[in-house]
């Protein structure tokens, strides 16, 4: 039986899995016990070819409000944050980022600090109306982190990064969704349901391609012009001999929909 007092929960339906931040009496603040369990999850689903697409998303009336700032504490020694990002978090974002299956973000209540960041590392994402996103970290005098400076500049450009960046102050949803932060603006009790329902179409989906479409979007960025077309050539052909190309293409012929494979 899954246990509903544990710091994440998973639910495995029709190739989706949902992962739920599960600590809502405090705002799912990201404990050092919850990115373990959450490290532990990611790397499982990674191996598992019965998840085909993943929806992360929060308990009670927020996604996630950033660190536990409850577990640091302040000695003779000086806390090295860094190195908290270097255990903690930089694996789970890097995990994310680069896992070959899609991964779609359920903002269904504040998302701020490093969970703000979790929401970012996801590929798609969804925003309840009741949404506030937040780069907090000026607020208790840190720099944003947790793969934030590599996203958001690239989603709203580097004035408006340094303008979220300086204030702290909150962005609200439908500001969000005007400057491409998040996909869609849903009503709070809808926000879920619709970004499963996506999941479960992609789930669906031919998954090589949907793979390296992630893998090729992912990558575009960093690439020249040139290096881009060889690129999109070079997965052509990885994509064209999968079986599900040829399933398409029968599909569109004889006016149906297709049946693909994993």
């Amino acid at each position: 039986m899954p246990d509903d007092n544990a710091p994440v929960l998973t639910d495995l339906h029709e190739g989706v899995q949902t992962i739920t931040l599960n600590q809502p009496a405090k705002f799912n603040a990201l404990s050092s016990g919850m990115l373990q369990k959450l490290g532990d999850i990611l790397r499982a689903t990674e191996r598992d070819d019965t998840i085909r697409a993943v929806v992360l998303t929060g308990a009670g009336s927020a996604f996630s409000s950033g660190a536990d700032l409850t577990e640091f504490t302040f000695g003779e020694q000086p806390i090295d944050a860094g190195d908290v990002l270097r255990k903690r978090y930089t694996p789970l974002i890097t995990r994310m980022h680069t896992m070959e299956k899609p991964f779609l973000a359920a903002i269904n209540g504040v998302a701020a600090g490093a969970g703000l960041s979790l929401a970012l590392a996801c590929d798609v994402r969804f925003a309840a109306e009741s949404a506030r996103l937040v780069v907090a970290f000026v607020r208790i005098g840190l720099v944003p982190d947790a793969g934030l400076l590599y996203f958001l500049p690239r989603l709203v450009g580097p004035a408006k990064t340094l303008e979220l960046a300086w204030t702290g102050d909150p962005l609200g949803a439908q500001e969000a969704y005007e400057l491409g932060v998040v996909n869609k603006v849903l009503p709070d009790d809808q926000v879920l349901g619709h970004t499963q329902e996506l999941a479960a179409r992609l789930a669906r989906g031919p998954q090589k391609a949907i793979a390296l479409i992630k893998r090729a979007v992912n990558q575009a960025h960093e690439l020249p012009f040139d290096r881009v077309l060889e690129m999109e050539a070079t997965y052509q052909t990885i994509a064209s001999r999968d079986p599900n190309f040829a399933e398409g293409v029968a599909a569109f012929r004889e006016k149906r929909a297709p049946n693909f494979g994993g």
